[in-house]
């Protein structure tokens, strides 16, 4: 987005400066030399392992700054990132090529800054295998537990990080494309909020008409954010959805490539199975 760049036909030295590029950096078999961190709470599980020893080039807090000076001291042939995160261009272009991903123009970012991460690295069409496996996926789940997804509506929730809301997303967020992909319904709020829209706790009663709940988990399989407060709502308690059990997390739930929409859905069967 910040015009040619001149990049290595395959860098070996990147660093990355978000979870999106890092993640398909890591999907694409590469190991970066320094990664944006926010804290490893925010590291799927899968990547843990590879991500606690690499150079982390921020203090690891949401919205935290990028130290330049230890980008430097990496010596990357490149460094990639999407103008999501607003990186300092210009400085970093002074330490080594830096290509900047069209994140906001994106309505698909886990898919769109994985392909786009791939052909910056030089490794177009690495990614065709974890493609296929996505497609096989869905389908397969559609297939598979077409009963169920016929009969259940979804609404589709995360805690948020406000006091008295939370989020709701529909289809066309990334979360809602790919359960849309393995055939979902969607409930009324979900259908309503069409992408990601955030709500009051007055209006939890209307996830009343969703036979089940898709929600943010963390690693440990509880509502992430202010998820447990929004469960402890009375409104929130008495649904339908909640009633019955029909609550179901996921660590993947903000997916930022190939193998964290796997992993969503990988959740969702696990739900569409408990409610055979």
């Amino acid at each position: 987005m910040n015009g040619p760049v001149d990049v290595p036909e395959q860098a070996q030295r990147v660093v990355t400066l978000d979870s999106f590029t890092m993640g398909a950096a890591f999907d694409l078999g590469r190991t970066p030399v320094g990664v944006y961190s926010a804290g490893e709470q925010y590291v799927e599980p899968q990547f843990v392992e590879k991500w606690r020893p690499i150079t982390k080039i921020s203090k690891g807090t949401v919205g935290g700054s990028i130290n330049l000076e230890k980008v430097a001291t990496l010596k990357p042939d490149l460094i990639l990132g999407i103008d999501g995160a607003k990186p300092p261009y210009e400085q970093l272009k002074q330490i080594a090529p830096t290509v900047i991903l069209p994140f906001n123009n994106s309505k698909v970012p886990w898919r769109d800054m994985s392909d786009a991460s791939a052909e910056a690295l030089g490794l177009g069409n690495a990614l065709q295998g974890l493609q296929q496996r996505y497609t096989d996926r869905t389908a397969a789940i559609k297939r598979d537990h077409a009963d169920v997804l016929a009969r259940v509506h979804w609404g589709i929730i995360q805690g948020g990080f406000d006091q008295g809301q939370f989020w709701v997303y529909g289809p066309k967020s990334p979360i809602g494309g790919i359960l849309a992909d393995a055939g979902v319904q969607f409930a009324t709020a979900s259908t309503k909020a069409v992408q990601q829209q955030t709500v009051s706790y007055e209006l939890i009663e209307d996830l009343r008409d969703a036979d089940a709940i898709f929600y943010y988990s963390t690693t440990a399989d509880k509502p992430a954010n202010l998820g447990p407060e929004l469960f402890d709502q009375t409104a929130f308690t008495t649904l339908p959805a909640t009633k019955a059990n029909h609550l179901y997390g996921s660590v993947y739930f903000l997916p930022n490539c190939y193998s964290d929409a796997l992993g969503a859905l990988d959740a969702f069967e696990k739900a569409l199975t408990a409610l055979m």
